[in-house]
């Protein structure tokens, strides 16, 4: 049953705002960027296109990378 709701556009949509509560609720700056990103992954994990979600999240989180000095 828990595999069926990953299929469900809603999950993702739930995540995301979810994720940006939490953003709000820690003042976190970037929640918003981040709730983004996991809507964003839905049509590809709803697919089952995992390479092309796991493409968004890495490049995502790149974003977030801070370089080295």
């Amino acid at each position: 049953m828990a595999k069926s709701r990953l299929r469900e556009p809603s999950t993702y949509a739930g995540l995301g705002a979810i994720l940006l509560g939490l953003g709000q609720i820690f003042d976190i700056n970037e929640a918003p960027a981040v709730a983004e990103t996991v809507t964003s992954m839905a049509p590809a994990l709803i697919t089952g296109n995992w390479l092309s979600a796991l493409v968004i999240a890495l490049g995502s989180a790149a974003v977030f990378m801070r370089e080295k000095k």
